[in-house]
């Protein structure tokens, strides 16, 4: 972060991944927290880079570039940025450049929100601390990013930490909160520092209901308590078997969470579908994959029909192999991702 005199008074720049979810947060409730608390891990090569720079004249609060160009989510970061001037004073004080570019396409089953927003939660924690001459590189800078970013999406406050992080009050952890992503730096077996995620595209199109409107649809879902109840037992279990290095039962949990999270879909009301027939197909063919070779593969999905195909680096060969050779038929244009557990965000120094 620096300061400019002939340009920007205040920039800041940074790199910051998408993130992946295996127990599913599903529901929201208050502003933006979580009806149950999830866990994740940040993926490596797909991430956004976002630079903010502070004026202090301008003809418009916000100028917003993706990729070179100006894009209406400007409309939304400037809605984001005028929420959080209750909170950070400072922000009404100057017009905001942002320039921003993801690594990876646009609808191909990524969660580019959590990266944007994640990237500008980071940029604006940093120049917060500047501003308010606070001790940068501390824990609380990372907090205060991570709970920057859940006000602009949820799921982004995952993002700020390397490996796995969890959201949300969890029974096992009296640490973890509703305001921010806690990070899970000690006792992961080093095995799950392996894994590989095969983003598969089976369908690159807009979605055909949000995913703010399927958060909404759970306030009234007859299964709403049944839900909280199984993904505090399922994060339980997934814990214990990133402690242990028990594949097995990782894999069982995924799985459940992933095929969880679309079954509340389907019986919302109104329900809805967003799976493909392609998507099913694939389900199946990696699981009788997993039963005739005993290799430890399983999918995850977020909300909508693209398949995460996670395995370990031990693996990869015979993994890639199987993805060339028997699933990308079902993949639009046989277009994938090839991505892995990440290392978090960067600063990025200009």
């Amino acid at each position: 972060m620096t300061q400019l005199q002939n340009e920007a008074l205040w920039t800041s720049k940074w790199r910051c991944p998408s993130n992946i979810a295996l127990v599913k947060y599903w529901g929201k409730r208050d502003f933006q927290k979580p009806m149950n608390q999830s866990l994740s891990f940040v993926l490596q090569n797909s991430f956004t880079e976002m630079s903010v720079e502070l004026f202090k004249e301008g003809d418009q609060k916000v100028e917003f570039y993706f990729e070179g160009l100006s894009h209406p989510f400007g409309e939304r970061i400037e809605s984001y940025l005028a929420q959080l001037s209750v909170r950070i004073q400072w922000i009404e004080d100057y017009n905001f450049r942002i320039h921003s570019r993801n690594s990876f396409p646009h609808s191909a089953g990524i969660a580019s929100s959590a990266s944007s927003f994640g990237a500008l939660a980071l940029c604006l924690a940093e120049l917060h601390f500047a501003i308010s001459g606070k001790e940068p590189d501390t824990p609380d800078l990372w907090r205060k990013a991570s709970e920057l970013a859940r006000l602009g999406s949820g799921s982004a406050c995952r993002s700020i930490y390397p490996g796995f992080s969890i959201w949300g009050k969890a029974q096992l952890f009296e640490v973890c909160s509703d305001e921010y992503a806690t990070p899970l730096y000690e006792g992961i077996n080093p095995v799950f520092y392996t894994l590989r995620d095969a983003i598969l595209i089976v369908d690159s199109g807009v979605k055909a209901v949000s995913s703010t409107i399927g958060h909404m649809l759970m306030n009234e879902h007859v299964y709403q308590p049944s839900r909280i109840a199984q993904a505090h037992q399922n994060l339980n279990e997934l814990y214990l078997s990133l402690l242990t290095g028990n594949k097995e039962s990782f894999v069982e949990v995924v799985e459940s969470e992933a095929l969880s999270l679309h079954a509340l879909m389907m019986t919302s009301r109104p329900s809805y579908m967003l799976l493909k027939p392609n998507t099913l197909e694939l389900i199946s063919r990696i699981r009788a994959y997993r039963e005739k070779t005993k290799i430890p593969v399983c999918f995850t999905l977020d909300a909508g029909p693209n398949i995460h195909l996670l395995y370990f680096k031990k693996n990869e060969l015979e993994v890639r192999a199987f993805i060339e050779e028997e699933l990308l038929d079902f993949c639009e244009n046989r277009q994938w991702i090839d991505d892995r557990i990440g290392k978090g965000p960067e600063r990025i120094i200009t």
